[in-house]
C-alpha cells in the first residue's frame, strides 16, 4: 500500500493541470505506469477517482439583461460574489450589502476582462477557474432578505464594531485589507500560520486529554471557523488533511498525503497550480524523502525560493530569514482576532495590532533579488533538492548554488533582442531590451487617475525580466496615458536618463534609436509625438506615439523608402491615425495596438482595423491579446502573446 494514493495524486495532479482535450491520452499514457509501480489495486482506485473527478468544473451560464435575485456569497475589498441561481456573477458598488443577503437589482452585465502580462496575476483567468465570467455594476438594489446564517450574523457583528476593530477583523478573516497593511501572501493566502495554530492547539490540548480528542477538537474549532466566516481554499485544504489524519492515524505518511490531495482536488480542482495548495503539498512532499538531517532554516529558504521566483518573482531575502518568525506572529494575531471574533476584549485587539506593526517593522526592509522562473527551472531545481535531502550530495548543493545565480545573470546571457508591449489599458508602454543587458528601453509610462500603474503593472513586469533600471525613457509627449506614470516610476524604479523632446539619434553598442520628423513642428500636440524608428536584427520597428495622419504624410514625404515590419499603431487604433495610404507605404507584418477593454474612445476603431486588414496587417491588440512579446535575433524572429498565441515573424 505505501505510495500507492501518493501516485494516484501526483497523477490526478498532472491531469488537471494539462488541457483537457490532452487529460484523456495522458490518462491512458499513466495506465502502464501504474501497473508496473503498483499494480492493478492502483489502477482501478486511480481509474475511480478519475471519473469522480476529471474536468470538475464549475458551469458557466450566460447572464441575461433582467432583474435577478441575487445571494451574496462572497465579500472582497473591491468586489462581491453573488449566486444568482444557474451560476455566479461579479459585483462592484455592493458595499451596502453583507454576507448571505438577499438583493433584488436590474443587472446589465457584460464579460469580465482584465489586464493580461506574462508572469503578472491575471484576474479574469482567477475567476474564470472558478466558474465567474460575468461582471456588473450593482447600482441599484433592494434588500429583500438579510442573512440569517452563522458567517452572515458574525459579519453583521463585525461591521457594528468600531472603525480600527472592524478593520483588523477583516483584515485577519476576509482578507480585506488597508492599503498600508502588511500582507506577506506567502503565509496569509496560504494559511499556513493557522496550520501552525492548530498543531500549537493540539499540543496544548494533549496535555490534558488524549491525543485523538485533541484532534477531534481541532477539527471541530476548523469547522467553527468555517461557519463564522467561509470556506476558504486555504482552511478547505487544512481541513482535509488534518482529517485524513485523523482517520487513518496508522496509515503511511505518503498515503494520507495522497488522500488528502485527491480529496482536495475533487473538491476544488482549480486549485492545483495555486500557492495554496502548491507550498504546503511541498512542503510536506519532500519531507517524506529526508533521509539526512536538513537545517530547518535551510530547508525551507530551499523551499520558499523557486516558488517565490514563479509566482512573485522576487525573493526578499529579509522575509525569506524570517519566515519562521512572520508565520508566529501572524498565528499570534490569528489568535486573538479569533478570540476577540466570539468575546470581544481590547487586550486581544491591542495585541494583535501590536504584533501586526512589528511584522510591517520587519517588511519594511527589503533586500530583493528578481527573476521570472519557468517551469523547467522550479524542476531542475526541485530535484537537485530532493538529491540533497536523500543524502548529502555535494553536486545537488553545487546544483542549487549554479541555479541561483543563473537566476542572477540570465538577463547579461540572453542573445536575442526583446520589444515587449505590456498590457496597461488605456495606455502606452513599450518595453525594449537588448541583447546581452546592453540597455532597457522604455517609450512611454501610463498613469492613471484610479490606480498606480507603475507600481501594479509595469515596475512588476520590468521585475520579472531581471531588470531593475531603466537606461534610457522616452516619453512620446504629455498625455497622462502615455507620460503620467513617470514620477510614480522613478518614485520605484531608477531612471538614467528622460528623453520628451525631438533630438538626434540615441545608440546603444551596435543599435541606434532615430527620432524620425525631428525638424518638424505642428499645432496638434499629439502630431508631434516623438516617432521612433530602430532597426533590431533586421526587423525594422515603427513607434508612432499618437501621431496622426498629418506626420504620417510628412514621413511619407520626407522619408520615401520608410519600411517597418512592426508598427505601433498610432494613437490607439483611433481614426486620427493609421490612413490606408500610410500602412500601404510602410507595408507592416504586424500591428500593435495598446488600448483598454471596452474603453471610452473606442479604440480601436473599425476602420483603422479594416485599412490594417485590407493590408494583410497581423493586429496584435491588448483587449484581445494582451503584452505582446516579439523576441528578435540574426536566427529567428517570434512573437507570443500573454494569451499564448505564437507565431514567427516572416521579413518581406
Amino acid at each position: 500500500m505505501r505510495y500507492t494514493w501518493l501516485y494516484c495524486a501526483l497523477c490526478a495532479i498532472l491531469l488537471c493541470l494539462v488541457p483537457y482535450p490532452l487529460s484523456w491520452w495522458l490518462w491512458l499514457f499513466l495506465i502502464p505506469f501504474l501497473i508496473k509501480r503498483q499494480g492493478f489495486y492502483c489502477l482501478i482506485a486511480f481509474a475511480l477517482l478519475f471519473i469522480l473527478m476529471i474536468r470538475i468544473k464549475p458551469t458557466v451560464a450566460d447572464i441575461p439583461d433582467r432583474r435577478t435575485e441575487l445571494h451574496i456569497v462572497e465579500i472582497h475589498s473591491s468586489y462581491a460574489i453573488a449566486d444568482y441561481g444557474q451560476g455566479r456573477i461579479l459585483l462592484y458598488e455592493a458595499a451596502d450589502y453583507g454576507l448571505d443577503d438577499v438583493v433584488s437589482a436590474d443587472i446589465s452585465c457584460e464579460k469580465l476582462s482584465s489586464l493580461k502580462n506574462f508572469g503578472l496575476f491575471d484576474f479574469s483567468a482567477y475567476m474564470k477557474k472558478r466558474g465567474i465570467t460575468q461582471s456588473c455594476q450593482l447600482n441599484k438594489g433592494r434588500l429583500t432578505a438579510q442573512g440569517n446564517t452563522w458567517r452572515a450574523r458574525m459579519w453583521q457583528r463585525v461591521q457594528s464594531y468600531d472603525d480600527s476593530l472592524k478593520s483588523w477583523l477583516k483584515q485577519t478573516f476576509y482578507h480585506i485589507e488597508d492599503a498600508d497593511a502588511p500582507s506577506f501572501e506567502l503565509i496569509g493566502s496560504t494559511g499556513i500560520h493557522l496550520s501552525l495554530l492548530l498543531h500549537c492547539l493540539t499540543v496544548v490540548f494533549s496535555l490534558w486529554v488524549s491525543k485523538r480528542s485533541a484532534q477531534s477538537v481541532c477539527l471541530c474549532i476548523i469547522v467553527l471557523i468555517a461557519h463564522l466566516t467561509s470556506w476558504r481554499d486555504s482552511l478547505l485544504r487544512i481541513f482535509c488533511f488534518r482529517l485524513v489524519h485523523f482517520l487513518f492515524p496508522h496509515m503511511d505518511m505518503s498515503d494520507r498525503l495522497g488522500i488528502s490531495v485527491l480529496i482536495l482536488l475533487i473538491l476544488r480542482p482549480y486549485i492545483v497550480n495555486e500557492l495554496v495548495f502548491v507550498l504546503p503539498f511541498l512542503f510536506r512532499f519532500l519531507l517524506l524523502f529526508q533521509k539526512n538531517s536538513v537545517p530547518r532554516l535551510l530547508y525551507t529558504c530551499a523551499v520558499l525560493i523557486p516558488l517565490q521566483f514563479y509566482y512573485f518573482h522576487e525573493v526578499d531575502v529579509i522575509s525569506l530569514l524570517m519566515f519562521s518568525i512572520l508565520r508566529f506572529f501572524y498565528m499570534i494575531n490569528y489568535g486573538c482576532a479569533l478570540i476577540t471574533l466570539l468575546f470581544p476584549f481590547a487586550l486581544m485587539q491591542e495585541i494583535g495590532t501590536a504584533v501586526l506593526s512589528i511584522v510591517s517593522s520587519i517588511e519594511a526592509f527589503h533586500l530583493s533579488f528578481y527573476y521570472q522562473a519557468s517551469l523547467c527551472f522550479i524542476l531542475l531545481w526541485l530535484s537537485a533538492l530532493l538529491k540533497l535531502l536523500q543524502r548529502r550530495n555535494i553536486k545537488a548543493m553545487c546544483a542549487l548554488v549554479m541555479l541561483l545565480l543563473y537566476s542572477q545573470t540570465a538577463p547579461y546571457l540572453r542573445p536575442y533582442a526583446q520589444v515587449l508591449m505590456l498590457d496597461v489599458g488605456q495606455g502606452d508602454c513599450t518595453l525594449i531590451s537588448l541583447p546581452f543587458h546592453q540597455g532597457n528601453i522604455l517609450i512611454d509610462v501610463a498613469g492613471s487617475e484610479s490606480r498606480n500603474i507603475p507600481k501594479e503593472i509595469i515596475v512588476p513586469a520590468l521585475h520579472a525580466q531581471g531588470i531593475t533600471s531603466i537606461d534610457l525613457l522616452i516619453i512620446t509627449h504629455d498625455d497622462l496615458d502615455h507620460s503620467g506614470g513617470l514620477e510614480q516610476l522613478q518614485e520605484l524604479m531608477e531612471v538614467k536618463r528622460v528623453i520628451t523632446a525631438k533630438q538626434n539619434d540615441v545608440t546603444f553598442g551596435s543599435f541606434h534609436f532615430q527620432f524620425l520628423l525631428a525638424e518638424k513642428e505642428f499645432s496638434d500636440k499629439n502630431e508631434n509625438s516623438l516617432i521612433t524608428y530602430s532597426d533590431l536584427f533586421g526587423l525594422r520597428f515603427l513607434f508612432m506615439g499618437d501621431a496622426g495622419k498629418q506626420a504620417e504624410t510628412a514621413l511619407m514625404k520626407l522619408y520615401p523608402n520608410l519600411r517597418a515590419d512592426i508598427l505601433k499603431v498610432g494613437h490607439h487604433g483611433s481614426k486620427s491615425a493609421s490612413s490606408p495610404l500610410f500602412l500601404h507605404s510602410l507595408h507592416p507584418f504586424i500591428g500593435l495596438i495598446s488600448c483598454g477593454a471596452h474603453n471610452f474612445y473606442g479604440h480601436p476603431h473599425q476602420e483603422v482595423l479594416t485599412a490594417l486588414a485590407n493590408t494583410k496587417v497581423k493586429v496584435l491588440d491588448t483587449p484581445h491579446y494582451g503584452a505582446v512579446s516579439i523576441k528578435i535575433t540574426n536566427i529567428f524572429q517570434i512573437y507570443k502573446t500573454a494569451t499564448h498565441d505564437f507565431g514567427i515573424i516572416k521579413l518581406r
